[in-house]
């Protein structure tokens, strides 16, 4: 059995789709969240994130087709970015950036507190396990500290943003209440 090889590499593919899906998924979060459905909210998250780490490990623990050139099979490249400066790597670098991505916006809806560095302390704790698996199953992929950073950046960014949002749908909401309570007390 051949093994399917795309012109844009499988990752990036996967990150695409679950970038549009991540968006999706936001839209019905903010719908949730401002509605005060946290329940709903807790659920659909549940739901989404086992479907997010199924999609990584399709992702990233699958055997490459080829093995990347500029880093020795069962090694690990502490050099960031040293790949980058030997080929074009700028779909990769997407890839990567995207990879977390969708699991930082989810987790700005999930924890109330801290939740941009608890999302960031947990992405980097997965992507040193990624990399870590991926060096020790020796399935062709490059184990790369740049990866790790590019990962790390990617989920704190997105938990940012998530962050954003849900603290002004949150505001939005409460400030609504209070005019609507302010509104009845008036009457």
């Amino acid at each position: 059995m051949s093994m399917l090889y795309f012109a844009v590499p499988t990752v990036a593919l996967l990150v695409v789709i679950g970038l549009a899906a991540s968006a999706a998924l936001l839209a019905v979060l903010l719908h949730f969240a401002s509605r005060g459905r946290e329940r709903a909210v807790r659920r659909v998250l549940l739901a989404a994130i086992a479907v997010w780490a199924l999609g990584l490990a399709v992702a990233v623990l699958p055997a490459a087709p080829q093995p990347d050139p500029s880093i020795p099979t069962g090694t690990f490249n502490w050099v960031p970015f040293l790949a980058h400066q030997e080929r074009d790597l700028g779909v990769e670098m997407v890839a990567n950036l995207g990879l977390f991505a969708p699991l930082g916006l989810m987790l700005a809806f999930y924890w109330r507190r801290f939740a941009v560095p608890k999302t960031t302390a947990l992405v980097l704790g997965l992507s040193v396990c990624v990399e870590t698996t991926q060096l020790l199953l020796r399935n062709n992929r490059a184990s790369d500290i740049t990866d790790i950073i590019t990962n790390t950046a990617g989920g704190f960014a997105a938990a940012l943003i998530g962050w954003t949002l849900v603290s002004a749908v949150r505001h939005r909401r409460t400030t609504d209440e209070s005019a609507a309570q302010e509104s009845l007390r008036q009457r």
